[in-house]
């Protein structure tokens, strides 16, 4: 650990190359068939709901740590039960004891905006997983920036370089913490059984197909072998050290946004405490014990409402 304070002590490190891949050279499609569709310049991919099947693409390589992004194009109009997603995971290697990062961008109906949800498993930790849902804070759907970057001792999640939410590797959350190495997806597919409303509202086939866009694919990660000189790039770079400028931008953005938390969630998850959660007492009269917020209400929002620029961006 004292190793560790040394490294995220030295000043951001740029090592890591942030340069957008091609769809071929990091991506392979993973199912869908012709509802993946490359652009000529092979430089992005589109994803297509229909009625026959969703789409979804996966990387060639798993990696073992390190930054994620892509920037996405969500479908507009009437999304109800549209679930598009962007994350890491291992299932296919180990599907009894997974590990998973997850951002699922969940549709609504014409005139609600869509909600961000992301999670976090460890070895299987399906039963304690630790959701977040917000509020889209954007008004439009062109394209924008969703990144994870996953350290050995920190997962941050980021929306247009502003970080929305930090899980920290404390010492007793143990297994729960993703280490094995993960392959990166994207995919788009039909969650009529709880995206939207807890599955009130379901999708509507005429108004397919729902076509999510994905560019500037950044695959910066550290392979699976888990090489020290990348872990250390990693660890000392800006998208892993949350400065105190970063940790007001975060908060902001969760008090404005936030309309869900598994840390608060006790009908689900009675007397279970996540070690992460060490907000617990503060603001939690804001939250009703089933974890949602008191406070958040739909509400027309800005198309560019996020300030703090980092230098993954």
């Amino acid at each position: 650990m004292a190793a560790l304070a040394a490294f995220i002590a030295v000043p951001a490190a740029a090592a890591l190359d942030m340069t957008p891949v091609s769809f071929d050279a990091g991506y392979a499609p993973l199912f869908g068939d012709d509802n993946l569709v490359r652009s000529p310049d092979g430089r992005s991919v589109t994803l297509k709901l229909d009625r026959n099947t969703g789409s979804g693409f996966v990387s060639k390589a798993a990696y073992r740590h390190g930054f994620f992004s892509a920037s996405i194009k969500l479908p507009g109009d009437y999304t109800a039960g549209v679930v598009v997603a962007f994350y890491l995971s291992n299932w296919d290697e180990h599907p009894k004891n997974h590990d998973e990062l997850d951002f699922e961008l969940l549709g609504n109906r014409r005139g609600h905006g869509w909600h961000v949800q992301t999670n976090m498993y460890g070895n299987g930790s399906t039963a304690r997983g630790r959701e977040e849902r917000y509020l889209l804070p954007l008004l439009d759907t062109t394209a924008h920036r969703y990144a994870i970057a996953w350290t050995p001792n920190n997962v941050v999640f980021y929306l247009d370089g502003v970080p929305i939410r930090e899980v920290v590797r404390v010492p007793s959350i143990g297994g729960d913490f993703p280490s094995k190495p993960m392959s990166v997806y994207a995919t788009i597919w039909d969650g009529s059984n709880w995206a939207t409303d807890g599955g009130k509202y379901k999708v509507d086939y005429a108004y397919a197909p729902f076509a999510a866009q994905f560019s500037d694919l950044v695959l910066s990660g550290c392979g699976a072998s888990g090489a020290d000189e990348c872990q250390v790039d990693l660890l000392t770079h800006d998208v892993a050290v949350m400065a105190p400028a970063k940790r007001a931008a975060m908060r902001e953005f969760r008090e404005r946004y936030l309309t869900y938390t598994a840390c608060r969630d006790r009908v689900r998850y009675k007397t279970t405490v996540f070690p992460e959660c060490d907000d617990l007492a503060d603001g939690a009269s804001t939250f009703h014990e089933w974890g949602e917020s008191k406070m958040k209400k739909a509400r027309r929002r800005s198309s560019s409402p996020l300030q703090y620029s980092s230098r993954m961006q």
